[in-house]
């Protein structure tokens, strides 16, 4: 009777060790989701293109590039690049409303993949012409960042 009850304690003990494992990896995709820094829905670049942000140089010049017909120009977002990377998702040319999500996909050795889901909403009542912007944050990896558009 007494290894019954110690082997059905062991047995239990096992199955909170898995739990763990399981919430684990949950917190690892939950730190490679992007999360929206900003967005605007002009930015001065006509073609639709995802590039990564890896440095403040490179923020800095598309930074410029949006505020070149502001008055006031857009803040530049204060991002630890040591720590961080951006995910810059231009839409270009719009005709009404335009939102895409950035999703994780999954992880391998050396390559990490987005899905980029476009949104355009047909209803809206937004005539004009629209290039808009969105900058996603997420912490850096040293992989290969690869996109896949939907």
């Amino acid at each position: 009777m007494r290894i019954f009850l110690f082997s059905l304690f062991l047995v239990c003990l096992s199955c909170k060790s898995q739990k763990k494992g399981i919430q684990n990896q949950t917190e690892n995709i939950q730190s490679m989701k992007p999360t929206l820094v900003l967005s605007d829905n002009y930015s001065n670049i006509d073609s639709s293109q995802i590039s990564i942000l890896k440095d403040q140089k490179a923020l800095q010049k598309f930074f410029i590039q949006v505020n070149k017909t502001r008055k006031p120009g857009l803040p530049v977002p204060v991002i630890d690049f040591s720590k961080e990377m951006l995910i810059l998702v231009c839409a270009g040319e719009q005709h009404g409303n335009y939102e895409p999500k950035v999703t994780f996909v999954k992880e391998d050795a050396d390559k990490m993949t987005f899905k980029v889901m476009e949104k355009s909403q047909k209803d809206s009542i937004q005539t004009g012409t629209t290039t808009p912007f969105y900058l996603y944050k997420m912490p850096i990896s040293g992989k290969q960042v690869s996109f896949i558009k939907q």
